[in-house]
């Protein structure tokens, strides 16, 4: 039962990746979405630049990495395991 199993995580992976690609590119969409990751990107370079961890002097933006590949990764790891929670709950498989 060994193949049996490694399909059921490639799907779990497969399905994760298309999530994650899904918010990546909504910002590219939804416009509203653009101007909220402008603004989470320009307040995390004033929290950089007021610890001093690193200068963001408007060229080069350390936040640029965290916001455009870490955000999305974080609310996709949200999106998926509250879709794997409320499939389970509909299949009765939750307890409390």
């Amino acid at each position: 039962m060994k193949i049996a199993i490694s399909n059921k995580k490639a799907k779990k992976i497969i399905i994760f990746a298309l999530i994650y690609v899904i918010v990546l590119f909504a910002p590219l969409v939804i416009n509203p979405l653009w101007g909220l990751i402008e603004f989470v990107s320009g307040k995390i370079d004033d929290l950089l630049n007021y610890t001093g961890i690193a200068m963001a002097d408007g060229e080069y933006d350390p936040a640029g990495l965290w916001v455009i590949l870490g955000l999305p990764l974080l609310i996709s790891f949200v999106i998926y395991f509250l879709g794997k929670y409320f499939l389970a709950c509909k299949q009765g498989n939750v307890k409390g």
